[in-house]
């Protein structure tokens, strides 16, 4: 546990007289709870480890806390510091931290001369790894990223790739054969005795002494560049090459290879490298544990390009705040008006019937706005793929004082499917945060109900307290008020 949490983050040593024949200032740091760093030496990130040393002593442990802060900006320091005949005010930098003073019995010899310097000894770092967390118990949590799939990655859903990518390690996997291993995550073929078994690529990334992650959490950029949260898993174990772990999948592994080879070949990927022996899951995780959105959430606080790479990032205390409040919401039905300016349909497709799709399903939600309006609703009454509930989006959200209309659009060419495809949907966005009120769920479609269908509909009905309606949509009509067939 200690290796894993702190293998891959910096440790420095921080000495406390600025010359060799200098008084420490170690008393001030340990008082105001912060470190310094000087510019060519030690320039910090949050969370890095610093090691609090008088001579080669090491007396306390600092785990850094916010980014750098020019010290002469504070003159009350430069004036304490000065008294240590410390210089150089313009090059150093002071950071907020957490310190743990280290008892007689811990204090430990580093003898490394230089004030500030990066620790590289193996040694160092477990020792000052055991003493912090035997301290404090910090659970190792991460966030990393997962390649974007748009079957909740059970099964892969295309890239594009070209050819000439492959073997070019510049260029993301996926976009050298089409397709990634983390796209069966979550396959439930990849399941056993209560664990869920697969690849995750951040985790590559960990030290070879890693065993288990308290907290993954997952995250992911969709084709539009969105940045969405996929979810969480717990107590992680790491299985790459622990080879009685591996041998126990080997025979679902074998047994799944030509499906797996087969769905490849059915989003155009490169299904021809894909080898027995290819696919081989580095992590297990109890399913049951997993806290999932039902589709990813879509945030605005991991843009910046260094959550662009597939890296086991520690997981700061200012991102958790973000990520908790983000996870409060996955059950709650947000309503924002107005009108998204971009398809809740990102999966990138060379399929024509897939864009048709797509361009109907667009034409009939641009259509139905033009109607409540025409029926006298106002814009600030009505979504058009911005509300939210969780991480999915409902397609149109008419809002009356605090009760809601919901509407969900189909494209089949029959009354029966569009119900069917359209029913569990709209039931879970009406249900799943029981502080809403719903008043009618209207589902939409490009067919007229036929009588059969008109009884089964009536039937159906009957059975649900929420009054629910089936409206057909008629692209033949020019006028936008006889569009559609309430």
């Amino acid at each position: 546990m200690a290796e894993s949490y702190f293998s891959d983050i910096q440790f420095w040593k921080l000495g406390c007289n600025w010359d060799s024949n200098e008084p420490s200032f170690y008393n001030v740091l340990i008082r105001k709870s912060f470190v310094i760093g000087y510019e060519s030496n030690g320039i910090y990130k949050q969370d890095d480890i610093v090691l609090i040393a008088e001579g080669h002593s090491v007396k306390a442990i600092a785990k850094v806390k916010s980014n750098a802060i020019p010290i002469y900006d504070n003159k009350e320091l430069v004036s304490e510091f000065s008294a240590y005949n410390v210089k150089r005010f313009d090059k150093i930098s002071y950071y907020d931290a957490e310190i743990l003073v280290l008892s007689n019995q811990q204090v430990f010899k580093y003898k490394l001369q230089q004030g500030i310097v990066k620790v590289h000894l193996e040694k160092i770092k477990k020792k000052a790894t055991e003493l912090w967390l035997g301290s404090k118990a910090i659970p190792d949590k991460r966030i990393m990223r997962l390649t974007w799939n748009s079957n909740n990655w059970e099964t892969p859903s295309g890239h594009s790739w070209r050819p000439e990518n492959q073997g070019n390690t510049n260029i993301a996997y996926e976009n050298q054969y089409g397709y990634g291993h983390e796209e069966w995550l979550f396959n439930e073929r990849f399941r056993l005795d209560g664990y869920q078994y697969g690849y995750v690529r951040g985790v590559d990334g960990l030290s070879q002494k890693a065993e288990r992650i308290d907290q993954i959490t997952l995250y992911t950029i969709r084709d539009d560049q969105q940045r969405c949260l996929v979810g969480n898993l717990y107590n992680v174990e790491i299985i790459e090459g622990y080879e009685e772990e591996l041998a126990k999948i080997a025979q679902l592994l074998e047994s799944n290879h030509a499906t797996m080879k087969a769905e490849l070949k059915s989003v155009n990927a490169d299904y021809r490298v894909f080898r027995k022996g290819e696919y081989s899951p580095n992590i297990k995780f109890k399913w049951n544990e997993a806290e999932l959105f039902n589709e990813p959430f879509s945030v605005d606080f991991l843009d910046g390009p260094e959550f662009n790479r597939f890296m086991p990032y520690h997981l700061s205390e200012e991102l958790e705040v973000l990520l908790k409040s983000s996870f409060a919401k996955k059950i709650k039905f947000d309503f924002q008006s107005g009108k998204a300016s971009s398809q809740s349909e990102y999966t990138k497709t060379t399929s024509g019937k897939q864009s048709k799709v797509i361009r109907r399903h667009s034409e009939i939600t641009d259509n139905l706005y033009d109607y409540l309006i025409l029926k006298g609703f106002g814009k600030r009454q009505i979504s058009v793929e911005k509300t939210r509930v969780g991480g999915a989006i409902v397609d149109v959200v008419l809002k009356q004082n605090d009760e809601f209309d919901l509407f969900e659009i189909k494209t089949s060419n029959t009354a029966l499917k569009n119900i069917r495809q359209a029913i569990g949907q709209i039931f879970e966005y009406a249900m799943l945060d029981a502080d809403i009120t719903c008043n009618r769920l209207i589902i939409i479609g490009p067919a007229r109900m036929s009588d059969i269908e008109k009884a089964y509909f009536e039937r159906l009905k009957k059975l649900i307290q929420i009054d629910l309606e089936y409206w057909a949509y008629i692209p033949e009509e020019k006028e936008i008020k006889n569009k559609f067939k309430e």
